[in-house]
């Protein structure tokens, strides 16, 4: 139904078009007759009574002036019908489309395609891959969902270990994370005049133009490769982790 609709809004085009076609023919025919009829009947009348009526005086004077007065009055007229005739048409369409039955109107729809679909499935979970990833291997959700409160310092120190670890260990396969600048943070750099705001923040007084000489505060990460994982058969993208119930 949604094409149809498009289909409708987009026939001003040719309906204007053929409007002003037709606007135009009969402009040439009319001109063409007036000169026709004012060539063999201008001399007549003119020797029956030596004077001419205010009428055929108008069309002699409109005949003169046709191109710039009558003809662009006659497109503009064409235009304002080849548009009210699109709104009709238009409107039309609608009104018989709404009073349609709804298994019509769901048949005129498009299925939605059972590809986009899938990959927006699989975008939802390739978001949640790395997580489900850092929950499998270092706890890291079980550890964000714990208390802390009810556990001493040197317990939480151990547990942060175990999750440091895993998660380390998932996030060096998969990202290799380096950092964006090579230098020692505390020391002085020298940002150039072709960096990327992307990955230098520039902190403090910016003034002026580059290069620009600071304090590197934090050297920054970016990533040295991404490992795209494989999904698994799942279809629900909204787990992290599945329950795990012994039998």
């Amino acid at each position: 139904m949604n094409d149809i609709k498009k289909a409708s809004g987009g026939l001003w085009i040719p309906i204007v078009l053929f409007s002003l076609l037709m606007a135009a023919v009969f402009g040439v025919l009319l001109f063409w007759g007036a000169t026709f009829l004012i060539d063999a009947i201008g001399p007549v009348l003119q020797a029956d009574s030596g004077e001419t009526t205010p009428v055929w005086d108008g069309v002699q004077n409109y005949h003169s002036r046709f191109w710039y007065t009558v003809f662009p009055a006659m497109m503009g007229l064409a235009l304002f019908i080849g548009l009210i005739s699109w709104l009709v048409v238009r409107s039309s369409v609608s009104r018989r489309l709404s009073n349609l039955p709804d298994h019509v109107t769901a048949r005129a729809e498009p299925a939605a395609k059972p590809e986009k679909a899938m990959a927006d499935l699989a975008e939802r979970r390739m978001f949640l891959h790395l997580f489900a990833m850092l929950q499998r291997e270092g706890r890291l959700m079980d550890f964000l969902a714990e208390d802390l409160n009810q556990y001493e310092d040197d317990q939480i120190g151990s547990a942060v270990r175990a999750v440091h670890a895993g998660c380390l260990r998932i996030v060096q396969e998969y990202l290799d994370p380096r950092p964006v600048l090579d230098e020692d943070e505390g020391g002085h750099v020298t940002i150039e005049d072709d960096f990327d705001p992307g990955a230098v923040k520039l902190t403090g007084k910016v003034v002026g133009e580059p290069p620009f000489k600071g304090i590197l505060r934090h050297k920054g990460w970016q990533v040295g490769k991404l490992k795209l994982p494989t999904l698994s058969g799942s279809q629900n993208a909204k787990i992290i982790t599945p329950a795990e119930v012994e039998l």
